[in-house]
């Protein structure tokens, strides 16, 4: 036999392998390994101590119920980076650590929203109620599974990010009111293998306000991260809480990307998961981060400013400084009986309507935050108009007068 008769095919594997690993990766987006879920049993929870529960309530905010009960610590199955009490929407508190060192601060989950941990394997659960259920974790990192599993989304992590580097160039962007979103498919929804499809079509109602949440999540996440925590948060309310697709319509990260949440359109009055009693009446949109104690960055309240106009011009729910009135379908997590017709300002923090602290320290910005909203939704509507009326010009028509912008408050799609 020649000397090169085995060559040739051992050399056509390799490549063939080599092009395995390296065909995902080959992407201007960044690359993704898709979630992996996985959850195990509460254990029974036992009160705190009198000293731990005094030190305890010293850690919620004024008017919260302080923790008096507490799980043991938990071993989850494989490492995670998202966790929360599946189907629990009452506020309660989670630390985690990694191969058992320092605990984390504790985080508050509430809205059935699970908290970020960036990478743990452990986890211990407190609150005001003894806790009971699952506690579902997800993995969005690829380090869950075997040694082979995460050589391989390592390896085809720093392909994609060369790749990237290489092949990206600038592209120029005209000045417009939309912010740039992040799609669903840019964030993993899409993925054939850990993504996050919705359970069913889309829902359509009415959207006379915006609810403003904060995800509770930690703080402390890289822009390379969000995307990921997206998805995390999509799968844990999909498979842990039993809903139909992601609760918000809209997120922003605390470096001020948008995410495209739930399916259906941004456009579009999608039902979303945002507000019990609520949801058919509304849209959202939630900041990626904790602000029970800590503001929203800068960038993220650009974001949320140039993304509320957008949305709120499109469905002509002016003006932002205005007022509306929604009526209570009612639920648990609700202040309102339902039947009760609430008037709230257009845009509104949660808590208004639900029982939740949520958005946290957010909700003292939005009077701030309406009053620009609606002046960036006069800018545009007035540069708009004269675009419109030259063309007419031009045309040789004349320019009919306009209704002055934000002078309605019309809900669109209506049931």
């Amino acid at each position: 036999m020649r000397p090169g008769a085995l060559i040739a095919p051992a050399a056509l594997l390799a490549c063939a392998a080599l092009a395995w690993v390296a065909a995902p990766a080959l992407s201007l987006r960044p690359y993704m390994p898709g979630a992996t879920d996985f959850k195990r049993g509460l254990p029974a929870a036992k009160r705190l101590p009198a000293a731990k529960a005094r030190a305890a309530a010293n850690h919620v905010e004024p008017g919260e119920p302080a923790p008096r009960w507490t799980s043991p610590s938990v071993e989850a199955p494989d490492r995670f980076d998202l966790v929360g009490v599946a189907r629990e929407l009452r506020p309660l508190q989670l630390r985690v650590r990694d191969h058992g060192g320092e605990w984390s601060d504790w985080v508050v989950q509430e809205d059935g929203t699970p908290i970020w941990a960036g990478g743990a394997d452990e986890v211990q659960v407190r609150a005001a109620f003894q806790p009971r259920g699952t506690l579902y974790f997800v993995n969005v990192s690829g380090t869950a599974g075997g040694f082979a599993d995460r050589l391989l989304n390592s390896a085809r992590r720093s392909i994609n990010s060369a790749f990237i580097a290489v092949a990206s160039t600038p592209v120029a962007q005209a000045l417009s009111p939309k912010p740039l979103v992040v799609k669903r498919a840019s964030w993993g929804a899409d993925l054939a293998s850990g993504g996050c499809p919705p359970r069913g079509p889309a829902e359509y109602g009415g959207v006379n306000a915006a609810i403003v949440h904060h995800t509770v999540n930690a703080n402390v996440y890289t822009p390379e991260e969000a995307p990921g925590i997206v998805l995390g948060i999509c799968r844990f309310h999909v498979y842990g809480n039993g809903w139909n697709d992601i609760g918000y319509n809209a997120l922003v990260d605390r470096y001020g990307t948008v995410y495209e949440g739930r399916a259906g359109g941004l456009k579009q009055p999608v039902v979303g998961a945002q507000a019990q009693g609520y949801n058919s009446q509304t849209t959202s949109i939630a900041s990626i981060g904790d602000h029970t104690l800590e503001p929203v960055t800068p960038e993220a309240t650009r974001s949320l400013v140039r993304y509320l106009s957008w949305r709120l011009a499109v469905g002509r729910i002016t003006p932002a400084t205005g007022t509306a009135q929604l009526t209570s379908a009612g639920g648990s997590e609700n202040r309102y009986p339902a039947g009760t017709v609430v008037t709230v300002p257009r845009i509104v923090g949660h808590l208004t309507l639900g029982l939740t602290a949520c958005p946290g320290t957010l909700d003292a910005q939005l009077p701030a935050i309406r009053t620009a909203v609606q002046k960036r939704i006069k800018r545009y509507a007035k540069s708009t108009g004269k675009r419109k009326c030259a063309k007419r010009k031009r045309k040789g028509k004349k320019c009919r007068p306009r209704r002055k912008p934000g002078s309605g408050g019309a809900q669109v799609g209506a049931r």
